[in-house]
């Protein structure tokens, strides 16, 4: 039985890549790490910046997790999901960037996407990679959905004032899930899945708030015990499920309460003046750093056939 599956799942992943157009015409290989880019031609410049973040970024990601032997790791950037979307009969989002196919250690770019928000790939990467490398660490042990966003939010530093302010408004509009509901799978709505980010970033965070060098060993804790629960309740000293309970109050009460004072008249005024500075300042940094990327690169085009 276990030699059927084990057939089964390398099957799977043959077809995977046989399917997957270009993935192994052209190749970037990542210095010091079994990390390979495997792109066309045409598509050179986002698989070499695939490729430098994916460099600049691993030290530190496995420095993080206590990774200390990497598993070889496949990249694809490709301008057709298509094949993929099929492979996995539907469990790739319509939208985002990048995507972690966690059971064949590999991240599928979409090229046209990615030339769109170029700058992106800085979090993006990192993002795809710590699921990897999660995967890896747990050896199959079963962590939930938030705790892995979470993490990897928080490892590809995505974090920001605008996200903050967004899951301010998401709790106080009602619009943010119990944290129980996270523990298998998102919404598949893309608006509810950005509140169930946000949501899962502020749960990893507030989990190791003080003690984020404690992370590796909570991580090799949950694998050795085979039970992400028992690792968490002996953390912690509080079971999982009354845990999250206890952060669903503690969130409500944290923004519920700082809404309060700002719906007072002109405080009200002054905080809508500041986000929309706060927006603009954000977005002129992002359109300042994705100028100068183009400098460095020789412009961003995806090169024609």
């Amino acid at each position: 039985m276990r030699r059927s599956l084990l057939l089964a799942v390398l099957v799977f992943a043959l077809a995977l890549v046989a399917a997957a157009p270009g993935a192994g015409s052209e190749r970037i290989e990542v210095p010091g790490y079994a990390v390979t880019v495997h792109y066309e031609a045409r598509h050179a410049r986002v698989a070499r910046r695939v490729a430098a973040v994916s460099e600049d970024a691993l030290p530190r990601l496995t420095r993080e997790l206590g990774v200390s032997t990497l598993e070889p790791i496949a990249m694809h950037v490709v301008d057709d999901l298509g094949p993929y979307r099929r492979a996995l009969q539907g469990e790739l989002p319509e939208w985002g960037v990048a995507f972690a196919v966690l059971r064949q250690r590999l991240i599928v770019v979409d090229v046209e996407r990615a030339a769109r928000a170029y700058g992106s790939l800085d979090e993006v990467i990192p993002h795809e990679l710590s699921h990897l490398l999660l995967v890896q660490l747990t050896g199959g042990v079963p962590f939930p959905v938030w705790f892995i966003e979470g993490l990897a939010q928080w490892q590809a530093g995505e974090w920001s004032l605008v996200e903050s302010w967004q899951l301010m408004n998401a709790v106080w509009g009602g619009e943010v899930p119990p944290l129980r509901h996270l523990l298998d799978q998102y919404p598949d709505a893309e608006a509810r899945a950005r509140n169930a980010y946000r949501l899962s970033y502020a749960a990893f965070t507030d989990l190791f708030e003080g003690r984020i060098d404690a992370l590796p060993a909570f991580v090799a804790d949950a694998r050795d015990r085979g039970s992400f629960p028992e690792a968490f309740a002996a953390f912690t000293g509080v079971p999982l499920g009354q845990w999250m309970a206890d952060f669903d109050q503690r969130l409500g009460r944290r923004y519920h309460s700082r809404l309060l004072v700002f719906q007072t008249g002109p405080l009200f005024s002054i905080a809508a003046v500041l986000f929309v500075f706060v927006i603009l300042r954000h977005q002129l940094r992002k359109r300042n750093r994705l100028k100068e990327l183009e400098r460095s690169e020789g412009g961003l085009f995806l090169d024609e056939g």
